[in-house]
């Protein structure tokens, strides 16, 4: 990248900490020991050898992008600022896109640049995920953040802002190292609180904990007088969620005693109290030591969808309620996450939410995942259908995920896999209007009329083109069995593929018969061999098949009933 005028901030770091030196000498086995404020931090003001009465304390720089009446302006101009980007996460093991042994810095700056030129401009960063360890936030036996780590989150927002981008960076969790979990503890009680989330977030020595957390992180960035107007919001927490199965969440008798007062867990209505009053006052001391760092800046915290009013499988075990911070706590705006396809629509997970239209809502993390849609196609379809669904019920802005391709159970399709076909289809300059859905779905199956010869209730046939393979149309009944699909108009068949629904495994014969529209009718094709759940059975034709008006397929021997995730026709 050009030099712009702006130094970077690792140069500034280098030639300081040689001046200090210089200026010093050796460095105290305390300073080699310390905290993110001694190692590798240096005092400016002291360096140059300026009196505080000449020089005024450095400054945060207001922030590019602000909130007037309830909507992301352009702080210079007034206009509306619509967040659109992605999670830029890097897993190896861990999420380690800011670990300081293996960040890379030209990498960075190439993927920033590539997002700038698909129009996206707000990126979501993680600055714990790599939480204690070789090049991580914080390192075992020592307190504090690891400096290298501050230095590295600089230069993310220095990379950001030379590409017009804005940052959301996040704290996934409390990390690991740095004494901050022995803080935390000290009102950990067996049987209360037992540690981690539930202690963190609802006891005062978890918000202690938090508090100092944010206090080292904010003033390390200060020292470095890191690109603060980049950032469009400081998150608290990536996902705020408690274990719903431990205490004090499972209790039904006694009183509870935590960060805001005492309760009684026999009443419903207190037990959610007790949650609802902790959390406000955890994000209470948080955004206050943000503010004191970075008046100007935004606090923002992330959610998955709480599983009431609608009931939903969303978040398994984990509990959460987001209903009541929207209507009253210090965050500026909201981060809620979304998937496309889940359980319930995107009305319903926004009236679990809460959503209202007194702060923006961006819509953190939105993604298709790999195991429920069976292409990037039919992804592009789905994210972008949820997306112009979610405007009409209060979301303000999108966030991808993710950049690249994760190595996870739970993966999703990424915006640069299959030649950026995600970001060419989502992203600002392909398509400008998000709320608004531009593509046609390609699987001639989801114009078709559909006949089957027998289905079960709720797996009718309109699943198989519904772009997810966690659907499906069941037959309910040994072969044979077919399904059929007829057009309106003559089409040209290029391709046929089949998501298996299929227990047990076992051998399977299939056949594939069309008519034309003349009347005629061929078997294209043959299919015979084992099958199971989730296999993809693909058929291409060297020659297109012309004007057809029919497509059938049935199956002749299975070991289980006949059923069919997902079929595609092209």
């Amino acid at each position: 990248m050009e030099d712009t005028g702006d130094v970077r901030i690792a140069a500034i770091a280098v030639s300081l900490s040689l001046m200090a030196a210089a200026c010093s000498g050796p460095e105290t086995p305390q300073a080699a020991e310390g905290s993110s404020t001694t190692e590798p931090h240096v005092d400016v003001s002291t360096t140059v050898a300026l009196s505080e009465a000449t020089v005024a304390p450095w400054q945060p720089p207001a922030h590019r992008i602000t909130i007037h009446e309830g909507r992301f302006v352009e702080r210079a101009t007034g206009e509306v600022f619509v967040p659109r980007g992605v999670n830029y996460v890097e897993f190896a093991g861990t999420d380690r896109t800011v670990a300081a042994d293996s960040y890379d810095h030209d990498q960075t700056d190439a993927d920033f640049a590539w997002l700038a030129e698909h129009g996206f401009n707000t990126v979501r960063v993680f600055m714990d995920s790599c939480s204690v360890g070789a090049g991580c936030i914080t390192r075992t036996g020592a307190d504090g953040l690891h400096g290298s780590v501050l230095d590295v989150i600089a230069d993310v927002m220095a990379v950001a802002k030379a590409h017009g981008i804005v940052l959301v960076l996040t704290s996934n969790d409390l990390p690991d190292g740095g004494g901050y979990r022995e803080i935390s503890s000290r009102d950990d009680e067996p049987g209360v609180f037992p540690g981690y989330r539930n202690s963190d977030f609802l006891t005062a020595s978890g918000h202690d904990a938090m508090a100092t957390y944010w206090d080292d992180l904010l003033s390390g960035l200060v020292e470095r007088q890191a690109d603060f107007d980049v950032v469009l919001g400081w998150s608290i927490l990536n996902e705020h969620w408690l274990f719903r199965d431990q205490p004090p969440l499972n209790l039904r008798t006694g009183t509870v005693t935590s960060a805001t007062g005492t309760y009684d867990m026999a009443d419903a209505d207190e037990r959610r109290s007790l949650v609802v009053d902790a959390t406000r006052e955890m994000i209470s001391r948080v955004a206050a030591v943000v503010r004191t760092h970075d008046p100007d800046g935004l606090v923002t915290m992330g959610f998955f969808a709480p599983q009431f009013p609608n009931p939903t499988s969303i978040g398994g075990d984990w509990y959460v309620d987001t209903a009541p911070l929207v209507a009253e706590s210090e965050l500026d705006f909201f981060d809620f996450h979304a998937y496309a396809g889940e359980d319930i629509g995107v009305a319903e997970i926004a009236e679990n939410f809460g959503i209202d239209d007194t702060r923006p809502v961006i819509m953190g993390e939105v993604g298709a995942f790999t195991s429920r849609y069976a292409s990037v196609e039919a992804a592009a379809v789905a994210l972008q259908q949820t997306i112009a669904e979610s405007c009409a019920v209060g979301f303000d802005g999108w966030l991808l995920w993710a950049y690249n391709p994760i190595p996870l159970s739970d993966r999703t399709w990424a915006v640069t896999e299959a030649d950026g076909q995600l970001a060419q289809t989502l992203g600002p300059a392909g398509q400008p209007d998000p709320c608004h859905v531009t593509l046609e779905n390609p699987n001639l199956a989801a114009t078709a009329t559909i006949r089957v010869s027998s289905e079960l209730p709720g797996e009718g046939p309109e699943f198989v083109h519904d772009g997810s393979i966690d659907t499906q149309w069941g037959s309910g009944d040994d072969a044979p069995q077919w399904i059929e699909f007829r057009f309106d108009e003559p089409a040209s068949l290029t391709a046929l593929s089949a998501t298996v629904a299929q227990w047990p495994s076992g051998a399977t014969r299939h056949v594939v018969t069309v008519v034309a529209a003349d009347g005629s009718t061929a078997l294209v094709h043959e299919i015979a061999r084992d099958t199971a759940q989730g296999d993809v059975l693909e058929i291409s034709f060297d020659e297109p098949l012309a004007d057809i008006t029919v497509v059938r397929i049935e199956t002749l021997e299975s070991p289980s009933w006949v059923a069919w995730s997902e079929i595609s026709l092209k």
